[in-house]
C-alpha cells in the first residue's frame, strides 16, 4: 500500500477535498504574501536576511513547541520513525539555508515583485516534475497548460529584475543581479522538494505539528548562531523595535501560511496547490509597485496578466476519496 493512503484525512465544513484544498492553498497566498511584505519592510530598514529569517521562523517554534510539550507529558504525541525524522530536518535545513536566505536576501537586490515571480515559477516547474516522479501525481494537458502561461508570466516579470535593482541600488551589477534570480530559482527548487516532503510525510503518520516545529526549529537553531558570529552580540542586541514589529508580523503570516499550505498539500495535488499559490505572484507584484515603490513597465503588467489568466486556466482536479 502506498504510504499517502495510510491516514484519513477529512475536508472542514462538508467541502469536497478539491474545494476546500483550494481554499487552503488561496489562504496559504494570502498569509505568504503579507508574509512577503513584512519582510520586504524588513529588508529595507537594514535587518540582516540570517537574523531576519531566524526571527521569522522563531514566532512558529514558540506557538507550537509548548503544544508539543504539553502533548508529550499526556503521551498523545508519537514522534515519526528515525529515518523519516532524518529527513524531514534535513529538508528544514535546506529550507532555511537554501530557500528563506537567499530569498530574504534579493529583496533587498531585485525587489518583492520580481523575487517572489522568478521564486514561485521555478517552484511550479520543479513540483511538477517532483510531483510526477517522487510521489506519483498525474499531471493533466490543461494544468500543463495553466503551468506554461504561469511560467512564461513569470518570466516576463523577471525581465524587470535590472530596472527593480536599479531602484533600489543605483549601482547594481548586472552580475548581482543574476546571482540574485539564480539564488530565487534554486530556493524555488527546494520549496518544490519541502512541498513534496510535506505531501509524503503528513499524509502517513507524522504530526503536522512536528513538521512545523521542526522546519521553523532549523531556521532558528542555525541561522540564530549565524547572526551571532557574522554581526556580534552588540549589532543583534541593537537591533530597532520596528524591525522587530515586522519581523513578527511577518513569522505570525507565516505560520498561518504554513498551516494552511500543509492542509491543502493534504486535500489536494503538489502541482494544484501550487498553482492556486501561484496567485501571490500578482499580489507581491501590486504590493511592489504600491507600497514599496518599485518600478514598473509593460513586461510587469504583462506577468501580471498572464498569472491571472495561469490561475483562472488551471485545471479543478476531481474529488479524491478520503486519504
Amino acid at each position: 500500500m502506498h504510504l499517502r493512503s495510510s491516514i484519513r484525512v477529512s475536508a472542514p465544513f462538508g467541502l469536497s477535498h478539491s474545494a476546500a484544498g483550494t481554499l487552503c492553498c488561496a489562504l496559504a497566498a494570502l498569509a505568504y504574501t503579507g508574509s512577503g511584505i513584512c519582510m520586504r519592510m524588513v529588508s529595507g530598514l537594514g535587518c540582516d536576511p540570517a537574523w531576519a529569517t531566524c526571527n521569522k521562523e522563531l514566532v512558529t517554534v514558540l506557538v507550537v513547541a509548548p503544544w508539543i510539550a504539553a502533548a508529550m507529558i499526556r503521551r498523545q504525541l508519537h514522534f515519526p520513525p528515525a529515518k523519516v525524522l532524518a529527513w524531514i530536518l534535513l529538508m528544514g535545513l535546506a529550507t532555511q539555508l537554501g530557500g528563506n536566505l537567499w530569498l530574504q536576501w534579493s529583496y533587498g537586490v531585485i525587489g518583492l515583485a520580481v523575487a517572489i515571480a522568478a521564486n514561485v515559477g521555478a517552484m511550479l516547474a520543479f513540483s511538477a516534475v517532483l510531483g510526477r516522479v517522487v510521489l506519483s501525481e498525474p499531471v493533466s494537458w490543461r494544468s500543463a497548460s495553466a503551468m506554461a502561461v504561469l511560467i512564461l508570466a513569470l518570466a516576463c516579470l523577471a525581465l524587470g529584475a535590472q530596472a527593480a535593482a536599479n531602484s533600489l541600488a543605483p549601482t547594481a551589477q548586472p552580475l548581482l543581479v543574476a546571482v540574485a534570480v539564480i539564488a530565487v530559482v534554486a530556493a524555488g527548487f527546494v520549496y518544490a522538494a519541502l512541498s513534496a516532503t510535506i505531501r509524503h510525510v503528513v499524509t502517513t503518520t507524522t504530526p503536522l505539528s512536528i513538521v512545523l516545529v521542526t522546519i521553523t526549529g532549523m531556521g532558528v537553531l542555525t541561522l540564530g548562531p549565524i547572526s551571532f558570529l557574522r554581526l556580534g552580540p552588540e549589532v543583534v542586541v541593537a537591533t530597532p523595535w520596528q524591525q522587530y514589529f515586522w519581523l513578527y508580523g511577518a513569522g505570525l503570516c507565516n505560520f498561518v501560511g504554513f498551516i494552511s499550505i500543509v492542509k491543502g498539500l493534504q486535500l489536494t495535488t503538489v502541482l494544484h496547490a501550487n498553482v492556486v499559490n501561484a496567485s501571490q505572484v500578482a499580489m507581491a507584484a501590486l504590493a511592489g509597485i504600491t507600497l514599496f515603490k518599485e518600478p514598473w513597465n509593460a513586461w510587469l503588467l504583462a506577468g501580471i496578466a498572464l498569472t491571472i489568466a495561469g490561475v483562472m486556466l488551471k485545471d479543478h482536479p476531481p474529488d479524491k476519496p478520503a486519504i
